[in-house]
């Protein structure tokens, strides 16, 4: 399997050849210029997957019309030769081949100003109103857009477009019976519903010929009530491939309705919905992508062996570690960073407006104004506290700079935290965060000693010139409850680390806001507690990344966890907890066997701050400079380690302690 001789084969898609079956595809990392058009930042990141030995890369969604609120039509701009075929050339430069997406939202636009166009009156969960019904002149205006985007692109040298209709954006709107409701030429029946993905697909053809590549994305389940299913999707594959009007199908999955599934969370299994591709695949002869958790060259290999897809989209793999392709071509598997599936510096980004990264790797997005890490000229010896995220890739980065590290660890194993969090109900790929820093750092001549509580002495034994703590922190106990103290009271990692038993009726006491509560809960509904989660937040996990809640919240659902939110304790006793409503002050009296707490944590600073009277230079990082999620962590370590040679930082690297 090491050979991955499927994998690393080429194959023709329409008009180029790729060199491998790696496919990044469509994503938006938020690095486009104002004007909405590629521009240094996002052309590096492109570049980074192709230099890492990619196949192909698929660019974000494009909008190709100006009834897209915020956006208008992209391909009107006259800059957009230009930057695309910048583009362009910066990926074909290192070997891989480029195609973008021509979309249009539909109802799932922005409607701050004007409402969005759809097919019919109904509104999608992305919406803030009832949609504008399209005209057929509009219709036909739409279909335009796609045409003219097209032949802007194969102008600009990109290799071919993909039309986006999956995901619940206006193509899928038009093939859904759950968001088409017209009875005229693009509605009323399911051959009819077809009639405008395959009308774009004849003006794009119209408009570049047959020597240019064409694709289409397209969700093979919608996922939710009322919608099409795969069987329905089966039926539609032949219509909008025929008469070799499309070059490829790219086969996802999902909705806005049903949004964990698109970018699915850790929950999901690896391939997940590659199932899809396979049922296309029975009944095409062109290529077939598929998509789904794939975040391992051996599961990958192993789909195409068993002819379930030409191409494996490995896209939050590729995000996560750019260099996956050309280290399991070179045989270095187990140097590969996976991706967690935790969605937070990608998706969770994105959710929030934000450019994306990656929580595992903290160079993503950062590739221009960061570049390689470069061998030093002025060895330092180093001397980590702490075995977590933060510590780790602090060690990794400082030892692949050429500084000599040593790393204390008090556990027996590396990844801090994240080993309690991978024992939890469907988390366990967080035990991939301390099983590649083990490989990385044993690789990289860390000096790496576990199960060694780190003493002032002991590091100043070793004459260090720089000292980084990376202590983490200690599960916090809230204030003000009485009885939080007595025996019937938990914490969360003792219930993870199977150190702490409950009783029959669990409360939780979530002021985390992450997904620490829920995930305690679930585990205990799952031996058949009774459970309710309380917190004092308008809702239960409101940070959560929000595919990951969706997830989360059907998960305990389906287990009958009961959620309090704009609730908490004020008083815990041997058989009860007296809980009240956080503005009406309202209390109520509940029967209780265990309180379980998922208060998030307190930085340790004891040791650093004994090591900062006695060394010059001492940085906390991590959860010692104050509590975060994993992406906090490794970018902290990773600046903290840059910061040896002077490189440019950013805030957070001295950030200040904090103690509650």
């Amino acid at each position: 399997m090491s050979e991955f001789k499927q994998l690393f084969s080429p194959l023709k898609i329409g008009s180029f050849t790729v060199r491998n079956r790696i496919v990044s595809t469509p994503h938006h990392p938020l690095f486009t210029d104002p004007d909405g058009l590629p521009g240094s930042r996002e052309i590096a990141y492109w570049a980074a997957k192709a230099k890492g030995g990619i196949g192909l890369v698929e660019s974000h969604v494009h909008p190709i019309h100006n009834s897209i609120e915020g956006s208008g039509d992209l391909f009107r701009n006259p800059d957009a030769v230009r930057k695309f075929h910048n583009a362009a050339e910066a990926i074909h430069e290192h070997g891989a081949k480029f195609v973008c997406q021509l979309w249009h939202p539909g109802t799932q636009g922005s409607a701050m100003f004007s409402a969005p166009w759809g097919p019919s009156l109904v509104s999608q969960p992305n919406s803030w109103s009832v949609p504008h019904e399209m005209t057929t002149a509009e219709v036909r205006d739409v279909i335009a857009g796609y045409a003219r985007g097209a032949s802007v692109l194969r102008e600009a040298g990109v290799d071919g477009v993909e039309i986006h209709g999956a995901h619940g954006y206006l193509i899928t709107q038009f093939l859904s019976p759950l968001s088409n409701l017209r009875d005229d030429e693009y509605g009323g029946d399911f051959e009819r519903r077809l009639n405008f993905p395959l009308q774009i697909t004849e003006a794009i053809r119209a408009e570049v010929g047959r020597d240019f590549t064409v694709g289409m994305r397209i969700s093979g389940d919608e996922m939710t009530q009322d919608g099409y299913t795969s069987e329905d999707f089966v039926r539609m594959v032949p219509y909008l491939t025929a008469n070799d009007q499309l070059d490829y199908l790219s086969v996802s999955v999902g909705i806005y309705r049903s949004k964990d599934t698109i970018i699915a969370p850790m929950y999901y299994p690896g391939g997940a919905f590659v199932y899809l591709a396979a049922m296309a695949k029975e009944v095409l002869d062109i290529p077939v992508f598929c998509i789904g958790r794939i975040n391992d060259p051996v599961m990958a290999e192993q789909i195409l062996e068993n002819r379930q897809a030409d191409m494996v989209g490995m896209t939050r793999a590729n995000i996560c570690d750019p260099e996956l392709p050309n280290k399991a071509r070179e045989g270095r598997v187990d140097e590969i960073r996976h991706c967690l599936g935790c969605n937070e510096g990608c998706w969770g980004h994105v959710e929030k407006s934000q450019p994306i990264t990656c929580a595992f790797n903290p160079v993503i997005g950062r590739e221009e104004s960061w570049g390689e890490t470069r061998r030093t000229t002025n060895p330092r010896r180093l001397v980590i506290i702490g075995g977590g995220p933060s510590g780790c890739e602090a060690a990794r980065v400082a030892a692949g700079a050429g500084h000599q590290v040593t790393l204390f660890e008090r556990g027996e194993s590396l990844g801090g935290q994240t080993n309690i969090a991978a024992r939890g109900p469907g988390r366990t790929d967080f035990a991939e965060v301390g099983r590649y820093f083990s490989v990385e750092l044993r690789r990289l001549g860390v000096d790496v000693r576990v199960n060694t509580d780190a003493t002032a002495e002991a590091v100043l034994g070793l004459n260090p010139d720089e000292i980084f703590i990376a202590t983490g922190g200690r599960p916090r106990v809230p204030d003000h409850i009485e009885g939080i103290g007595r025996p019937n009271v938990v914490q969360a990692w003792d219930v993870f680390n199977g150190t702490a038993e409950c009783g029959q009726r669990v409360v939780v006491l979530d002021d985390d806001f992450h997904i620490q509560g829920l995930n305690v809960a679930e585990l205990l509904a799952a031996q058949g507690k009774d459970v309710e989660v309380v917190t004092r937040e308008f809702e239960v996990g409101p940070h959560i990344e929000p595919n990951t809640r969706m997830a989360t919240l059907r998960r305990v659902n389906e287990l009958g966890v009961r959620l309090s939110p704009t609730t908490w304790a004020r008083e815990i006793g041997a058989d009860h907890i007296v809980l009240y409503h956080f503005y009406s002050l309202n209390e109520e009296t509940r029967p209780v066997d265990t309180v379980v707490l998922a208060c998030n944590v307190v930085s340790e600073t004891g040791l650093g701050e004994e090591l900062a009277e006695r060394h010059p230079r001492v940085r906390f990082i991590g959860d010692a400079a104050g509590p975060g999620l994993l992406e906090r962590a490794t970018y902290t370590g990773h600046l903290a380690a840059r910061s040896l040679e002077g490189a440019p930082t950013e805030p957070l690297l001295n950030a200040p302690m904090r103690r509650g």
